[in-house]
């Protein structure tokens, strides 16, 4: 029952950022992004994005490795799903600095905050109707 869940949450992610993908790309008028692709806008970014891609994998084996010592963190969602949030919240912050100063099309850097704080609200969401 619970992969069924976790398997409706991700589907739900996927279709709710393909339609703000595509109501998005018109208003702002900006190129469509994909939800997979890692673009930088330059080398400083693409350095930065690894630092924080970097910093994650450290943070996270970090975290387990102190959840060992902590089995009550074990069993809260909470925990992976903040530091998640966390890294996406870091990683969107640094692409839209770079957007704002080094992009071709000046609205980019909105869609990208736009894009941030609707995935954090969708993930809050649902881990609220399936965690309480």
């Amino acid at each position: 029952m619970v992969w069924i869940k976790i398997g409706l949450f991700v589907f739900s992610i996927f279709v709710l950022m393909f339609i703000f993908n595509k109501i998005m790309t018109k208003v702002l008028k900006v190129e469509k992004k994909s939800i997979f692709s890692n673009r930088y806008v330059n080398d400083l970014h693409k350095k930065n994005g690894e630092i924080i891609s970097i910093s994650f994998l450290v943070i996270i084996i970090a975290f387990n490795m102190w959840k060992f010592e902590n089995p009550e963190l074990a069993n809260s969602p909470w925990y992976f799903l903040g530091v998640i949030i966390i890294f996406f919240v870091l990683d969107a912050l640094v692409r839209a600095l770079m957007e704002w100063k080094y992009a071709t099309n000046r609205k980019e850097y909105i869609y990208t905050l736009c894009e941030m704080l609707f995935m954090i609200i969708i993930i809050y969401g649902f881990a609220l109707t399936l965690w309480g």
